[in-house]
């Protein structure tokens, strides 16, 4: 028999495909013949699964409850495997406070690094001559005060207006 043949064979016989002449064959060949290295460890499996067959094993009592029992376990513990468990809930809650501080620390850097010298330019002097800079400076302090002083005088006009309307919708609420 051709080594090709074996091994479809024992394909075979290990899905519980075979008839007992093509096991038969397989036991003869595994027993008479020299098998190549690939085969050597199908060779062992498969006369070991001989002898056992042949020994006529008895199957120990309660053997099924058992497996049973185990089988039932085994799914229990797969339910609970696959069940959300808490601690996803906690990893999801621990990398929202990490990313929090991680984002106040971001802003902490950005704040410090706005508050360095490279993003605030330091003042310089602008004029050479002190007294140009007091001229300057009054010009600027007297348009202020102008401008100012032409805001109030909005604000008192747009004050006095107010009074007239509520005096008008006091009338007409009396009324």
């Amino acid at each position: 028999m051709k080594v090709e043949e074996i091994e479809r064979l024992l394909a075979e016989f290990y899905e519980g495909n075979t008839t007992e002449s093509q096991e038969e064959a397989l036991r003869d060949y595994f027993r008479t013949k020299e098998v190549p290295e690939r085969l050597l460890k199908e060779k062992e499996i498969f006369l070991t699964l001989c002898q056992a067959a042949e020994m006529d094993m008895k199957v120990p009592a309660g053997l099924e409850d058992k497996l049973t029992l185990l089988i039932d376990e085994k799914a229990e513990e797969e339910r609970h495997f696959f069940r959300v468990n808490r601690a996803k809930r906690n990893w999801r809650w621990i990398r929202g406070v990490a990313a929090t501080v991680l984002l106040l620390v971001g802003i902490g850097y950005g704040v410090g690094w706005m508050r360095h010298d490279v993003c605030v330019p330091t003042p310089q002097d602008t004029f050479s001559d002190p007294e140009e800079a007091y001229r300057v400076l009054q010009a600027t302090l007297i348009e202020v005060s102008t401008n100012l002083n032409q805001g109030i005088t909005q604000v008192e006009e747009t004050q006095a207006d107010m009074r007239k309307v509520v005096q008008e919708v006091k009338k007409e609420i009396q009324r």
